[in-house]
């Protein structure tokens, strides 16, 4: 049996969303999509190093002025931690949601792996070549 490396896990993935941005349609976000690009993703960007969000919630983000975030519920007294992942209910693309998707995933890289404050800083923009579509 082959044996398939990363750069090959990469350039399937590439090919399949690729297939997949050509529709064009308006895309209503699912929370089986969002498990599932979290697995694919996590495999090919992050070398599985990411744990899954604590919570996943879709609702409209118009408010908070974004279309995705990482929210972090910190408990002191029991010294617990946890990444909150929101999403809008809908995208104007699939594209527009799966990159929406591996943005949050880099800030959850930055914070839940790194100890990082979350923000567009170096450690962010590193990761621009391997998610750029």
């Amino acid at each position: 049996m082959k044996k398939t490396t990363k750069k090959q896990m990469a350039i399937s993935l590439r090919k399949r969303l690729k297939k997949q941005f050509c529709l064009g349609r308006k895309y209503k976000t699912t929370f089986k999509d969002i498990k599932k690009y979290f697995k694919e993703f996590n495999t090919t960007i992050f070398d599985n190093e990411l744990s899954p969000f604590g919570q996943i919630e879709v609702k409209n983000l118009n408010r908070e002025k974004c279309v995705g975030q990482v929210v972090t519920l910190e408990w002191k007294r029991k010294g617990t931690r946890l990444y909150k992942l929101e999403m809008e209910p809908s995208y104007q693309s699939k594209k527009n949601f799966m990159e929406t998707l591996v943005h949050e995933m880099v800030h959850l890289y930055q914070m839940q792996n790194k100890g990082n404050s979350g923000s567009h800083n170096d450690l962010f923009w590193s990761f621009l070549p391997k998610v750029n579509f």
